[in-house]
């Protein structure tokens, strides 16, 4: 087994009134390993009136990455969410340290791997020279030593690839397949 780092990007999205998601893994260079996604999940009427504001959550987080999560033949060292994923309790209980990585507008930190600690659940990593560093924030219930272990895989794979991209492959891919299946079949 090898020491680089897989990393897991998941997005949930709502398209309409259906939600649709996706889970790409790529390795430490940012080249996909796998790639997962639901068919679109349309809540009835009952179902929103039952579960009001909790229903978003429960469909991201029980039902869509559950079922992402079960299907990867590769299972992932960290899992990258959206930064509004992390406001509530989003995935708590999963194997794998969720966090979301954002690039910041700060100044450049001293040194290439430094880290500069924001508050419990957020710092500030340098990836690279020059450049504003990488702000990552932390799922809740993630101890100090969990955070760490996470982080050196952070920094691993960061000098290698931009953290923050592939999640916008994962956005732009759902998009894709949003717009593939609203295009009239020609025959």
């Amino acid at each position: 087994m090898s020491d680089e780092p897989r990393l897991a990007y998941f997005v949930a999205i709502k398209e309409g009134a259906s939600y649709l998601g996706g889970l790409l893994i790529t390795n430490s260079l940012g080249i996909p390993i796998d790639f997962r996604y639901t068919e679109p999940i349309t809540p009835t009427k009952l179902q929103s009136l039952l579960y009001g504001k909790a229903l978003e959550p429960h469909l991201r987080g029980d039902v869509i990455q559950k079922a992402l999560l079960k299907e990867i033949k590769t299972p992932p060292d960290l899992m990258f969410v959206r930064m509004s994923d992390l406001a509530g309790d989003f995935a708590v209980e999963n194997k794998y340290p969720i966090l979301s990585v954002q690039r910041s507008q700060e100044q450049p930190l001293p040194t290439q791997g430094a880290t500069t600690r924001i508050s419990s659940r957020e710092l500030l990593v340098q990836l690279s020279e020059g450049a504003s560093p990488l702000r990552v924030l932390f799922a809740h219930g993630l101890t100090q030593a969990e955070q760490d272990s996470a982080m050196e895989k952070v920094v691993q794979a960061g000098y290698q690839m931009d953290l923050a991209e592939p999640m916008d492959r994962t956005l732009e891919a759902l998009r894709s397949l949003i717009h593939t299946e609203e295009k009239p079949k020609q025959g």
